[in-house]
């Protein structure tokens, strides 16, 4: 019996190539599956950094101040706003205190213009002291035909005495000042608080009769020489304006109407460039009788009569 051979057994060609294909296809595999891990593991060491970066506090700065000061970009930007805010509130302070003082030094220098000459050469300032009494309405009422305006500086007792002449003068658009209480030197001059409680009197009355509360003041006889420094300051310390004048009628020594002359006279040599011309009569029966002598020699020669206001630089001796 002859040897028999083995047959040998071949693997076909197409076999062949889908074992490479299987192997090609596990080695895809496998290379996905390394990167899948190393993205993974990196997303995993970029997620605990960000949260190491977000849970690490913030870094602290001391301020001007002295007080901790957070480093992130918001604090910054609201310390800006905050910083900005200042700036812009200290400006505005400025500015308003410069308003202040520009304002301030308006009403300091109403009375003249920028030659230091009064701003107004052709007005006058009739005032009357002493009264009112039973001359005023007769007074009033002159004044009134000349349309001319006048100031009252006037004593307490005879404002009770004679209110209606009072609420008149302010009907009328007159100015109402205060002449003080009891026209004593040796009462009035005792001292600062005797000269503030005298004005303080007479302005409590007058408010009662007419609800306006006055600051004019004039002191009998004058400030020069009864009124020491430490009373100017006082009355200035209550808020009053203290006024003079400085074109004196003396009609208190002139019967026939002398004082009518001697007031234009003092107006045509007045020197007085940088103040008012306030003119001093009283509410005297000789004086009302030529009152309208002076009004009509004022009015030829052009002068406007106005009232003292509060807001005006007084004429002090």
């Amino acid at each position: 019996m002859g040897r028999q051979g083995k047959k040998r057994k071949w693997i076909k060609p197409i076999e062949l190539g889908g074992l490479a294909g299987v192997i090609v296809l596990l080695l895809i595999l496998s290379t996905s599956w390394v990167l899948d891990i190393g993205e993974a593991k990196n997303s995993k060491e970029t997620t605990t950094q960000q949260k190491v970066v977000q849970e690490e506090p913030p870094e602290k700065v001391e301020g001007e101040s002295g007080q901790p000061v957070v480093g992130d970009e918001e604090h910054d930007s609201d310390t800006q706003e905050e910083e900005q805010e200042a700036n812009s509130s200290e400006a505005e302070s400025v500015k308003d205190d410069n308003y202040y003082e520009e304002e301030e030094i308006e009403d300091h220098s109403t009375n003249v213009n920028e030659q230091g000459t009064f701003e107004d050469e052709k007005t006058v300032y009739i005032t009357f002291d002493d009264g009112p009494n039973e001359n005023t309405e007769a007074i009033l009422k002159v004044l009134n035909q000349y349309g001319a305006k006048a100031s009252f500086f006037m004593l307490e007792p005879n404002m009770k005495k004679h209110s209606e002449a009072v609420r008149q003068m302010v009907e009328e658009g007159h100015s109402v000042g205060l002449h003080g209480v009891t026209h004593d030197v040796s009462e009035v001059y005792q001292s600062s608080e005797s000269v503030v409680g005298e004005m303080l009197t007479a302005q409590s009355t007058l408010e009662s009769i007419t609800g306006i509360r006055s600051e004019l003041i004039r002191v009998p006889y004058g400030s020069v020489p009864n009124m020491k420094p430490e009373y100017l300051k006082a009355v200035k310390r209550e808020g009053f304006s203290l006024w003079d004048w400085n074109v004196d009628s003396e009609d208190w020594k002139y019967h026939s109407g002398e004082y009518v002359q001697n007031v234009m006279d003092q107006l045509a040599s007045y020197s007085y460039e940088n103040q008012p011309k306030v003119i001093l009569i009283h509410e005297k029966s000789t004086t009302l009788a030529y009152l309208d002598s002076l009004l009509k020699k004022l009015t030829d020669q052009g002068y406007n009569m106005k009232t003292l206001t509060e807001e005006m630089d007084p004429v002090t001796f």
